[in-house]
């Protein structure tokens, strides 16, 4: 049985979606993450860059320090830091201010 590799944990992307990105001429790692979602968990790419730019420089075969992660893109409306925040309680008024 032949293993899953996984590039992205957040969002379960796998090298094999990344070949597929690339087939399809997703080639930048801008378009990569519209067809994967790769960048787009939690860790908005903290996590997973170095593989998926990796893996992108190898299909395109070009050095990895030339590509560029994506632009982390902010909420489109203010979350409280408490949100954030580990051990939140969600229900509480402080949550909600």
């Amino acid at each position: 049985m032949k293993k899953k590799a996984f590039v992205c944990f957040c969002m379960d992307v796998t090298e094999a979606a990344l070949r597929e990105a690339f087939r399809q001429g997703f080639r930048e790692p801008e378009l990569m993450k519209r067809f994967t979602g790769a960048f787009m968990g939690p860790c908005q790419g903290k996590t997973c860059a170095a593989n998926v730019l990796q893996r992108a420089a190898e299909m395109a075969g070009v050095d990895a320090s030339s590509l560029r992660a994506p632009t982390c893109r902010p909420p489109l409306v203010p979350v409280p830091i408490g949100l954030l925040a580990a051990g939140a309680d969600e229900g509480s008024d402080d949550a909600a201010h």
